[in-house]
């Protein structure tokens, strides 16, 4: 019992620093292209031209975690959890010496390559996932991935607010900042979790698993609409949380210091809201009930954003929105998990990790250079997006969303 309590914060530690590192960058690269005395662009290049460099920057993390994500998974539950949590941190690692590098010599291609490598790594959080389902009783899965998802806002309170703070000396330092913090974590890996599966199978693993587990995503009956509701959700979410910074800096002058500060409290009001705050309602209400809800309430507040009179109103709007935000990710996964037998637990997660990651691809990818030229972007499509998630739990499930959940 020791060791699975163990080997369970162990799993959130590395959730912890995968969101830190998603986290970090936030407040840097925002700042570091749209910063004209900055070498990193060419001071004659565009504001759609810089919005489409960070597009691309933001968009390569996750679409490396797309393809990675299955693999991870799968391997997990060929080959156990402690191997492939091990093996993504070493390559975390690496991603994060190369970043740094890239400040150093002011090379956007070095930052380009290092979200790739990131991305490749944080690709894990299926494991974690699998480890996480394998340690908790059913009755305590939406708990645990609730412990599970504050893990995951409570790196993202620290990754942004370090990433803001430490940017005032130097852009380099954030990244020092990560690499250390990811070292630690692959000590403690290594030394500390105890393996959580043990029903050993062999899987054939591919590059292009993603595709794949996508296209297999709508096949899945059970977890069809879970998985659709769950990628307009993140599509929206990233949309808005990616792109804030744009507009933050563009009606309030937010400087890298104020957005690690935005970030951060996002972060902790997530963290606080996923850990504590809905623990009554989960008791009380279904995952789907809190799933719907969650997606809904969230898209409608997000339109009242851009009517704000003034910067001081954004930090609690922001601690609304995270509270609705932080229904969705325990009971999406507690949903997926379900549906999946024991031994396929890391392929389930990992269809779920590729249809997010997927998500959070296409929405910076294809906006950037439009969301320069309009920076009230993010709320409307962001908040459009969830709507429609929302309705299509509703079309699904309508006759399951509102009855108390069985005992």
């Amino acid at each position: 019992m020791q060791s699975s309590k163990t080997s369970f914060y162990v799993a959130l530690c590395v959730a912890f620093v995968d969101y830190m590192g998603l986290g970090l960058i936030y407040p840097l690269f925002s700042s570091m292209l749209f910063d004209v005395d900055l070498p990193l662009l060419h001071a004659a290049t565009s504001q759609q031209m810089r919005g489409f460099w960070l597009g691309v920057l933001l968009a390569l993390m996750p679409l490396a975690q797309f393809f990675s994500s299955p693999m991870w998974g799968a391997m997990s539950d060929s080959r156990g959890r402690k191997t492939p949590l091990i093996l993504s941190l070493g390559i975390a690692l690496g991603g994060y010496i190369i970043a740094l590098c890239g400040v150093f010599f002011s090379s956007l291609w070095l930052l380009l390559v290092s979200r790739v490598i990131v991305g490749c790594a944080a690709g894990n959080i299926s494991v974690v996932q699998a480890a996480v389902a394998d340690i908790s009783e059913p009755s305590e899965k939406t708990k645990n991935f609730g412990l599970y998802s504050m893990a995951l806002g409570i790196g993202f309170t620290l990754g942004p607010f370090f990433g803001g703070v430490l940017s005032s000396w130097n852009y380099s330092i954030p990244f020092l900042f990560a690499s250390i913090v990811v070292a630690l974590n692959l000590v403690f890996a290594i030394g500390y979790f105890k393996e959580t599966h043990h029903a050993l199978f062999e899987s054939k693993l591919s590059w292009n698993m993603g595709l794949g587990q996508l296209k297999k995503a709508f096949l899945l009956k059970g977890s069809r609409t879970i998985l659709l509701a769950s990628f307009f959700h993140n599509f929206g979410w990233s949309y808005f949380f990616e792109f804030a910074p744009v507009y933050l800096i563009s009606r309030f002058h937010f400087a890298p210091k104020e957005l690690g500060f935005f970030f951060a409290a996002g972060g902790c009001y997530y963290a606080l809201s996923a850990g504590f705050l809905i623990r009554s309602l989960i008791k009380r209400l279904k995952p789907e009930t809190l799933f719907f809800g969650g997606i809904l309430l969230t898209g409608a507040t997000l339109f009242v954003l851009p009517f704000l009179p003034s910067s001081y109103w954004i930090w609690p709007i922001m601690f609304v929105i995270c509270y609705f935000v932080s229904f969705v990710t325990p009971t999406s996964t507690t949903l997926i998990s379900n549906n999946a037998s024991h031994k396929t637990q890391g392929e389930a997660l990992g269809i779920l990790g590729s249809v997010n990651a997927a998500a959070l691809v296409l929405s910076p990818l294809f906006s950037g250079s439009v969301v320069g030229l309009n920076p009230t972007l993010p709320m409307w499509v962001g908040g459009s997006t969830m709507i429609i998630a929302a309705c299509i739990v509703l079309g699904s499930f309508r006759s399951r969303l509102f009855s108390l959940p069985q005992d």
